[in-house]
């Protein structure tokens, strides 16, 4: 009979998830909750490489920088591994690439600046660091969308 004698009859099967089903509307409302998080951190990283291309001391940079990269990658770790309505799934994985992004470049940014005085390239490289660029735009128009879908409260989520 094999299987412990498993009669593979339909009522015997079992479907196993490994998140609980939301709704699209609370569903957006988890997404929605990690990239408001992850738009205000977007301030606190620009300010970060800000700090950096302007050669900061590492020993003042590097105690706001690096919780700010551990939380970006915090937010990407709470994403759910998936969604089973095709537009969160796809902003969702857009969500998971920019927090990846922003939270690399804050800590290569960190790493650069450690090693800034060894040479003139390099010096000139920190120096011209820039923003998060388009990938926190993007993360702009994911907030919007967002709060463009339909039955969505209106108001942004509680602190």
């Amino acid at each position: 009979m094999g299987w412990s004698g498993w009669s593979g009859r339909a009522h015997d099967r079992v479907q196993l998830i490994d998140r609980e089903r939301h709704t699209t509307v609370e569903s957006a409302q988890v997404l929605l909750e990690i990239v408001c998080e992850a738009l205000i951190l977007q301030d606190e990283a620009e300010a970060v490489l800000a700090a950096v291309a302007r050669h900061d001391h590492l020993g003042n940079v590097a105690p706001r920088g690096g919780p700010v990269g551990r939380r970006f990658f915090a937010l990407q770790a709470r994403l759910p591994a998936r969604y089973v309505d095709p537009r969160l799934d796809r902003l969702r994985a857009a969500v998971s690439t920019i927090l990846h992004h922003h939270a690399v470049q804050v800590a290569t940014a960190l790493e650069f600046l450690a090693v800034d005085g060894q040479s003139e390239r390099l010096h000139r490289q920190v120096s011209d660091w820039g923003n998060l660029g388009a990938p926190a735009r993007r993360l702009e128009e994911v907030y919007h969308e967002l709060r463009g879908i339909p039955g969505y409260p209106t108001e942004p989520p509680p602190d």
